[in-house]
C-alpha cells in the first residue's frame, strides 16, 4: 500500500510535464537535436572565421584652455560656461567634419590598398606593393575597387570593377582614362605575391567622412578633471593607432586655430562698428559746429535769458513812446485853443527848446488875453500879437510834427523789433531740445566708442597671448587583441542558441504531439488498463513473436497479458476475447497473433478468428490458408468452419481466415450465422480470439464485440492519437459495454514499461534515457 501510494503521488507531482512524453520526442528526434546544435555552433565558427577582427586604439586627452586676456566688457553680458558644456564643445570639436578633413589630409588617406581574398578582404596600410597617384577630373571612379595585376617588363594591367574593359599600363609612367590620370609606381619595401590579387580605391571626401564617424568615439572621462578619451576601431591595428595619434597631434593647431579665429573675427566685427560709430560721431560735430555758426552761441539757455531781457526792455521803451505820443497828441490838439497850458509833468517829453517855445507860445495867448480887454481885433496892437502867436504856433506844430513822426518810426522799430525777438524766444526750445538730445547721443556714441576701442585691445592681446594647455594623459597604443569578434562570448551564444533553439524545438514537438505515449492517459478512460506491451525491439519472422523471442520483454508482457485476464474471471462459459481499435496500425493483429499463441502455450485450444473481411489479414505463420474461404463463406453457409479452419506449427493453435471480401460484411455479422458459429466454436477451443476490425473505420467491430466475452480495446504509444481514448469512451457509453479493458502497445522501454518486463533479458540503456531519467 505504501509503494502504491508513492506511485500516485509521484503520477500528481509530474502531472504538468509528461516525462515519458518527453523521453519519447528526445528519442525519435536526438538526430535533430544534435543537428540543431551542430548549426549554431557552426554558425558562431563561421561568423569567428569570416568576420574581420575590429582592433581599437585609445588616447586620453586633459583639456585645459588658459587665456591670458579676458573678454572684458562682455562678459558680463553672458552666462558663465559650464564644464559639461566646454568638454561637450570640444568633443564636438574633434567630431565635426572640418577637423576631420584635416586628420584625413594628414593621413594620406585618399587611396586604400587591399589584396583581395576568397570571402575576406584585407587592407595593405603601409604594407602595398604598389603605389597610386592620381589626377581625378571625373568623380565616377571614386569609391570603386580598382584590380591591379603586375605583368612581365614592368607592365601591369587594371580593371575596374563596373567597366569590363581591361586597361594596361607601364610602371612609374602616367597612365590617362578618361576623366583620370594615374601613375602607379612600386612599393620598394614590398613585393608583388604571384598567388594574391591587389586591388586599390579611390576614396571620396564623403565615404572617409562617413568612416571616421562610424569608428571614431569621443567620450569623457572626468567632468571634473576635463579628460576625455578618443578611440578609433579599424581592422588594422596600425592604421587605428595611427588615426588616433592624427587627431591628438591636428587637435592642438586645430584647437589654437580655432581660438584664434574667434579673436579675428571679433576685432573683424569691432573694428567695423568703430568706423560706423566713427562716421556717425562725424556727423554730429558737423551738425554742432553749423549750429554755433548759425545761432552765434552755444549756450541756448543763456541765449534765452537774454532774449527775455531784451524783450522786457523793449516793452519798457515801447511804454516811454507811447506816453510821448500821448502827450504830443494832447499838446498838439491844445495849441489851436487859447486856453493852451502845458503843464509840469508834459515838459519832459519834449525838449527844451520846445518847452521854451510853448512856454513862450503860452504867454503870448496871455498876454492876448489882455490885449483883447484894450484892444480890439483891427487895432494894430491886437493884430500883431496875434502874427506872433501864429508864427510861434506854426513853429511849434512843425517842431511837434517832426518829433511826432520820429516816435511812430521807433514805436514802429520796437515793435519789429519785438517780434523778431519773440520769434526767437518761440524757437529756442526746440533747438535747445534738439540740441540736447543729439549731445545726449554724442557721448553715449563717445563712451561707446571708447568702450569698443577697449575691447579691440583686448582681443587683440588675447589674440596674441591664447595659450592652450593641451596634454596627452596616454598616448595612443597599438592593439594587439581584438575587441571583435569576441569569439567566447560567440562560440557561447552558439552553444546556448543550440541549447535553447532545441528546447523551443522539443518544446513545439511536445505542444503539437497529440498521440497517447504513456500508461499514465490510457488509466484516466472508464475502461480498465489490463496492461502495457512495450516497442518490439527485433522485426521479422513470420509474426509469432513469443515463439521467436521467448524471453523478449514483448513476451513477456504477452504472458502478463494472459495472466490478467484472469482477473476478468475467464472462465467455461467465458472464452471469446474480441481485440478491436480505433484505426488500423495500431498493433491489434499483432496483439491478437500472439495473445493467441501464449493462451496455447500453456496448453489451451485456440482459434483466431479473422473478423476483418473488408481487408483480409495474410498470416505468415499460418501457411496453407486459402483465401477464397474464410469467414465470409461461412457465414453464407457455402462452407463449414471446419473446412476453412488452418492449423499452426504451436499445437493447440489455430486460425480462421476471413475469407473473399463480401459486398455487405456487416450484415453478415447481424445474421444467426455469427452467433451460431460462435456456439459452435466454443464447443471445440478453450478460447476464441475475435480479430475485429477498426472500430473507427467501420461498425463491424462494435457488432463483433457484443458477441464477445471481454474486449481488448489497443491504443499503440506514439500513434494512437488522444481524441481515440473519446472515441472509446463514447463507444461504451452509448453501448453500455462493461467488458472492455485497454493495452497500450510499442511502449517505449523505460523504468514504467508493462512494471518491469525484460527481466531476464539484457539490454544496454541509451544515452537520452539515462538523462531524461535523471531529470524526472
Amino acid at each position: 500500500m505504501n509503494d502504491q501510494a508513492n506511485f500516485h503521488t509521484q503520477r500528481q507531482a509530474f502531472e504538468g510535464i509528461d516525462f515519458n512524453k518527453l523521453r519519447n520526442i528526445l528519442r525519435q528526434n536526438w538526430a535533430w537535436i544534435i543537428l540543431i546544435i551542430f548549426l549554431t555552433n557552426l554558425g558562431a565558427y563561421l561568423v569567428v572565421r569570416y568576420t574581420k577582427d575590429l582592433y581599437q586604439s585609445e588616447s586620453e586627452i586633459k583639456l585645459d584652455i588658459k587665456q591670458d586676456a579676458s573678454e572684458l566688457g562682455l562678459r558680463d553680458f553672458m552666462p558663465d560656461r559650464q564644464q559639461a558644456n566646454v568638454i561637450a564643445g570640444e568633443i564636438e570639436t574633434i567630431q565635426s567634419n572640418l577637423f576631420l578633413s584635416k586628420v584625413i589630409d594628414s593621413l594620406n588617406l585618399h587611396v586604400s590598398y587591399f589584396s583581395m581574398g576568397q570571402f575576406l578582404n584585407t587592407e595593405l596600410y603601409h604594407a602595398s606593393p604598389f603605389v597610386v597617384q592620381y589626377s581625378l577630373k571625373s568623380p565616377t571612379y571614386y569609391d570603386q575597387p580598382v584590380f591591379i595585376e603586375p605583368l612581365p617588363d614592368n607592365a601591369y594591367e587594371l580593371q575596374i570593377e563596373k567597366q569590363s574593359k581591361q586597361v594596361t599600363g607601364t610602371f612609374d609612367e602616367p597612365l590617362q582614362l578618361d576623366g583620370l590620370t594615374l601613375i602607379i609606381s612600386k612599393n620598394k619595401d614590398s613585393q608583388f605575391q604571384p598567388e594574391n590579387t591587389y586591388s586599390f580605391i579611390i576614396n571620396s571626401r564623403e565615404a572617409l567622412l562617413n568612416y571616421f564617424s562610424k569608428n571614431l568615439l569621443v567620450e569623457p572621462i572626468k567632468y571634473e578633471a576635463n579628460t576625455i578619451r578618443v578611440s578609433f576601431k579599424d581592422s588594422n591595428p596600425n592604421k587605428a593607432r595611427d588615426v588616433v595619434n592624427g587627431i591628438d597631434s591636428l587637435y592642438l593647431i586645430f584647437s589654437n586655430e580655432q581660438k584664434n579665429q574667434a579673436n579675428k573675427q571679433k576685432i573683424t566685427w569691432l573694428s567695423n562698428e568703430l568706423n560706423t560709430i566713427e562716421k556717425q560721431m562725424e556727423e554730429y560735430e558737423t551738425y554742432f559746429e553749423n549750429f554755433t555758426l548759425t545761432n552765434k552761441t552755444s549756450d541756448l539757455e543763456t541765449d534765452l535769458r537774454k532774449t527775455i531781457e531784451q524783450i522786457n526792455k523793449i516793452d519798457s521803451q515801447r511804454f516811454e513812446v507811447s506816453k510821448r505820443l500821448n502827450a504830443l497828441n494832447e499838446v498838439t490838439d491844445k495849441l489851436e485853443s487859447s486856453d493852451f497850458i502845458i503843464t509840469v509833468v508834459q515838459q519832459p517829453f519834449f525838449p527844451a527848446f520846445l518847452n521854451t517855445n510853448l512856454e513862450k507860445l503860452q504867454e503870448l495867448y496871455l498876454e492876448m488875453d489882455k490885449i483883447k480887454l484894450s484892444y480890439n481885433e483891427k487895432t494894430f496892437a491886437f493884430r500883431q500879437k496875434q502874427s506872433e502867436i501864429d508864427m510861434l504856433r506854426n513853429k511849434t506844430v512843425g517842431h511837434l510834427t517832426e518829433i511826432k513822426s520820429n516816435l511812430l518810426k521807433r514805436q514802429q522799430e520796437l515793435n519789429q523789433a519785438k517780434a523778431t525777438l519773440e520769434n526767437n524766444f518761440a524757437s529756442m526750445p526746440d533747438k535747445n531740445t534738439q540740441f540736447t538730445k543729439k549731445q545726449r547721443f554724442y557721448k553715449l556714441y563717445e563712451e561707446f566708442y571708447l568702450t569698443l576701442m577697449q575691447n579691440k585691445s583686448q582681443f587683440e592681446i588675447a589674440q596674441a597671448g591664447s595659450t592652450p594647455d593641451f596634454k596627452i594623459l596616454s598616448t595612443a597604443n597599438l592593439p594587439t587583441e581584438p575587441i571583435s569578434p569576441n569569439k567566447p562570448i560567440i562560440f557561447g551564444i552558439g552553444i546556448v542558441a543550440g541549447f535553447v533553439l532545441s528546447i523551443f524545438f522539443v518544446g513545439i514537438l511536445y505542444l503539437a504531439n497529440n498521440k497517447i505515449n504513456s500508461i499514465y492517459e490510457v488509466e484516466k478512460l472508464q475502461a480498465p488498463l489490463l496492461g502495457a506491451i512495450p516497442v518490439l525491439r527485433h522485426s521479422g519472422g513470420d509474426g509469432l513473436y513469443i515463439f521467436e523471442q521467448p524471453k523478449s520483454m514483448v513476451s513477456e508482457a504477452m504472458r502478463t497479458l494472459r495472466t490478467n485476464l484472469d482477473f476478468f474471471n475467464i472462465n467455461s462459459s467465458k472464452k471469446i476475447i474480441a481485440i478491436s481499435s480505433t484505426v488500423s496500425g495500431e498493433g491489434k493483429s499483432f496483439v491478437a497473433l500472439n495473445l493467441g499463441g501464449v493462451m496455447a502455450l500453456s496448453k489451451k485450444k485456440v482459434l483466431l478468428v479473422d473478423l476483418d473481411m473488408r481487408k483480409p489479414k495474410s498470416v505468415k505463420y499460418f501457411e496453407g490458408a486459402d483465401r477464397n474461404k474464410g469467414v465470409s463463406t461461412v457465414l453464407i453457409r457455402k462452407n463449414s468452419w471446419e473446412e476453412c479452419v488452418v492449423s499452426s506449427s504451436l499445437e493447440g493453435f489455430d486460425f480462421l481466415p476471413a475469407g473473399p471480401h463480401p459486398p455487405n460484411p456487416s450484415e453478415l455479422l447481424l445474421n444467426g450465422e455469427f452467433s451460431q458459429l460462435l456456439a459452435d466454436l466454443k464447443k471445440r477451443y478453450d478460447y476464441i480470439v475475435l480479430d475485429t476490425p477498426p472500430v473507427g473505420i467501420v461498425t463491424d467491430g462494435i457488432m463483433a464485440m457484443k458477441h464477445a466475452d471481454i474486449t481488448l480495446y489497443i491504443f499503440r504509444a506514439n500513434y494512437s492519437k488522444r481524441n481515440f481514448m473519446d472515441t472509446l469512451n463514447r463507444i461504451i457509453r452509448i453501448n453500455k459495454f462493461e467488458n472492455i479493458t485497454t493495452i497500450l502497445n510499442a511502449l517505449p522501454a523505460t523504468s514504467e514499461t508493462a512494471y518491469g518486463y525484460g527481466y531476464y533479458e539484457d539490454r544496454k540503456k541509451s544515452l537520452i534515457d539515462s538523462i531524461v531519467k535523471r531529470g524526472a
